[in-house]
């Protein structure tokens, strides 16, 4: 239904800069939300931050009410909010220590954190993609800060051990003795965030290693391009009108009566 009605106003020629600006701030924001739903977050950035900006100045609460999908939606996409923003909207609670976390790559604390705000969370459906998708920042974060580590140390930065890695991650979580996956899943970590462009290099399975590039080896999350899957909506709307199966003659003949 939703998809149906935003192609009829995007192919029926409507030009909604013809109606009311309060209005084109409506529209924005719930499509705004639709996009975030389905996993558009580039999209979903675009319309929510045209809706905050053109929010008028004393409409708080529908601001606040905006920046409740739209600062999610940018901390994945790498574009933290300011202190002063969460205060002037009194978001501090939620988001504030959850940056720390990310750029700190605490991951025991940043779950933790996910877990004290669950039900603020859960409530604006923002849970999983913080949950999920935000923990990979919390790795490549992790990943970026044993690595500064080993510059300071003057110890060869651009090689990274898995055993390295074991213990940054061991440190991260809190655990005193085994994490909770083994060398693979490490390794697939590490392959992750190098295929999704979060580090630059390539990973000696038979040394155990990673190497990063000398060259910019972690670039900023904001340019990093997204990987997401697509689907033609329309075609699957139009699928499931006219690929139903067809309804028992018992059924057809009783609504017929």
């Amino acid at each position: 239904m939703c998809q149906t009605f935003i192609s009829n106003i995007r192919t029926g020629g409507v030009d909604l800069e013809m109606f009311p600006i309060s209005q084109q701030v409506t529209y924005k924001y719930y499509i705004g939300r639709y996009a975030l739903y389905h996993g558009r977050l580039k999209q979903a950035q675009e319309y929510l931050l045209f809706a905050f900006k053109r929010c008028h100045a004393q409409q708080w609460h529908n601001k606040r009410l905006i920046l409740h999908y739209l600062i999610p939606t940018r901390i994945i996409l790498g574009y933290f909010p300011t202190t002063q923003l969460l205060e002037k909207y009194q978001l501090v609670g939620p988001y504030l220590n959850l940056i720390q976390l990310i750029r700190s790559g605490n991951i025991h604390g940043y779950l933790q954190h996910i877990k004290k705000y669950f039900k603020y969370f859960y409530h604006h459906l923002t849970l999983l993609l913080l949950r999920e998708r935000g923990t990979v920042l919390v790795w490549r974060c992790l990943i970026k800060n044993l690595y500064s580590t080993k510059q300071r140390l003057g110890v060869n930065t651009h090689v990274i051990s898995f055993k390295d890695c074991y213990k940054a991650f061991k440190l991260s979580m809190r655990r005193k003795q085994r994490i909770p996956f083994g060398a693979d899943d490490l390794e697939c970590i590490l392959v992750s965030l190098i295929s999704q462009g979060y580090v630059r290099g390539y990973i000696q399975h038979q040394r155990q290693r990673l190497i990063v590039s000398k060259v910019n080896a972690f670039p900023p999350i904001s340019a990093v391009r997204l990987h997401v899957e697509k689907y033609n909506e329309s075609l699957m709307e139009d699928h499931l009108i006219h690929a139903q199966p067809a309804l028992p003659k018992e059924i057809e003949d009783f609504m017929r009566e």
